[in-house]
């Protein structure tokens, strides 16, 4: 009989280890929006709903090397209209002395690393993040590869859609790869610095053979309770028009007292298509109350150029 009870319990106790490397996180957020547009039937309160859950897994393989996967999966509802389930990350990957392998659906560099600095406010609606829609963003079939660090610095290139990219043309799917990444990132103590070049094969038929190009640059400095960070990027050849260009950049900051943070921002848009200049201005303030860790309010307030649009929003989010 002890025998047997010494079994049940090992049994119990060793159970859960094949589950202690697989975790669940997470976020649920909702977000209340006074839209004030030059255009009046564009006044009014709008909604926004958003969901995330991220599976995450890790297995020691010995010698040093881990496996890992994660499946980050997002459902967002703006304004009454629902979109379908969409599967953010998808990877799986190797990491060990040798640096870190990752492959399937993941977001590029510039956008994943260096605008990501950029994304200093809480609000899922309403941001600063520079750059005009030439970056890769998140896509399938990638590859990546980061380097190990050292003093501070560490390396990375990437290639995303192998011969599957949404939206080419027949003549440009082909054997390559469809963008290409590089990143040089450098962090000690309160500094950070990113550095990223990316070429895009132009995903407008008109423009076959004619890629975009962007060079981004994001730093952030800490001390105490404030933080600074700026992001710009350059780009041309805007879905491979050789006359589009643009050049955009941001510049914000934080301070925390206690539970409280405030957040403000100012971004400019420069930009040139088809030979013509024009300009945008934007700013936003936010102000940020945490309950706990986990469970935070905000509200702000953003206006924009573009439409002469004014927002005044207020949410809740819940981390897990």
């Amino acid at each position: 009989m002890k025998k047997i009870l010494a079994v049940a319990i090992a049994a119990a106790l060793t159970a859960p280890v094949a589950f202690a490397d697989v975790k669940i996180s997470g976020f649920v957020e909702q977000e209340f929006s006074l839209q004030d547009r030059a255009t009046a039937s564009d006044v009014g309160m709008e909604a926004n709903s958003d969901v995330g859950i991220v599976l995450s897994a890790s297995e020691d393989l010995g010698n040093g090397m881990t496996a890992f996967a994660k499946i980050d999966m997002g459902k967002d509802k703006d304004n009454g209209s629902a979109t379908a389930d969409d599967f953010n990350d998808q990877i799986v990957g190797l990491s060990g002395g040798f640096g870190t392998v990752v492959v399937g659906r993941m977001e590029d560099f510039t956008e994943g690393k260096v605008m990501a600095m950029a994304s200093i406010f809480e609000s899922d609606s309403n941001n600063l993040e520079p750059g005009d829609g030439q970056n890769a963003g998140r896509f399938d079939n990638a590859i990546a590869y980061v380097s190990p660090t050292f003093s501070g610095f560490h390396v990375g290139v990437a290639g995303y859609a192998l011969d599957t990219g949404t939206g080419l043309t027949a003549a440009q799917t082909n054997d390559n790869f469809d963008a290409v990444d590089m990143l040089v990132a450098y962090s000690n103590g309160p500094i950070t610095v990113m550095l990223a070049r990316e070429t895009v094969e132009s995903l407008a038929a008109a423009g076959a053979g004619l890629a975009e190009t962007s060079t981004s640059l994001g730093a952030r400095y800490t001390a105490g309770a404030f933080s600074v960070v700026g992001v710009m990027q350059k780009a041309s050849d805007d879905a491979g028009v050789a006359t589009d260009d643009s050049t955009d950049w941001m510049l914000g900051g934080s301070y925390t007292f206690g539970n409280n943070k405030v957040v403000a921002g100012y971004e400019k848009d420069e930009q040139t298509v088809s030979g013509t200049s024009t300009d945008e201005n934007n700013w936003q303030v936010e102000f940020q109350h945490m309950f706990s860790k986990r469970t935070k309010v905000y509200v702000g307030h953003s206006a924009r150029d573009a439409a002469d649009s004014d927002s005044t929003y207020f949410g809740l989010k819940h981390t897990f």
